[in-house]
């Protein structure tokens, strides 16, 4: 019997099954393209609870700020330090804390920063990709002359 907690062979496991999300989405008003949390979690939910994996965040800090806007409204600015609990059956669990950041004219900046928090979070434990990879034998070299 190992003493090697399983939540290592099961985020390893995660990892194997969870397939690239692509940067999909574009910002209307920046024009970047990015990957939406949505996106990450309806990658993730089947392949977590497939492999016995949860997660529980934990607000470890918080800041709050006002801005003005350019039509003379108020935007709310949030910044939390989260830690994430990564947990499997066992109860062994690995943490990652990172900083999640949101902003919002109404009352959801809390909630967006946690959103990007926690998409941050599995995107750097599961270390999803972006796009698919390359297949090897998607091109094959011609014949070389004598």
């Amino acid at each position: 019997m190992s003493d090697t907690p399983k939540i290592y062979a099961a985020i390893s496991t995660v990892m194997g099954k969870i397939n690239a999300i692509s940067k999909g989405r574009r910002n209307q008003q920046q024009g970047f393209v990015y990957r939406g949390v949505d996106d990450v979690m309806n990658e993730l939910h089947p392949v977590l609870a497939e492999c016995n994996v949860f997660v529980v965040p934990e607000v470890l800090e918080e800041t709050q700020t006002e801005r003005p806007t350019k039509s003379g409204g108020m935007l709310f600015c949030v910044r939390q330090k989260i830690k994430f609990t990564f947990y499997t059956d066992d109860g062994s669990n690995l943490s990652a804390v990172v900083v999640g950041e949101g902003m919002d004219s109404g009352d959801k900046a809390s909630n967006k920063a946690l959103s990007i928090g926690f998409k941050y979070a599995c995107l750097q434990v599961f270390c999803i990709p972006t796009e698919d990879e390359k297949d090897p034998d998607a091109q094959s070299p011609g014949p070389v002359k004598a």
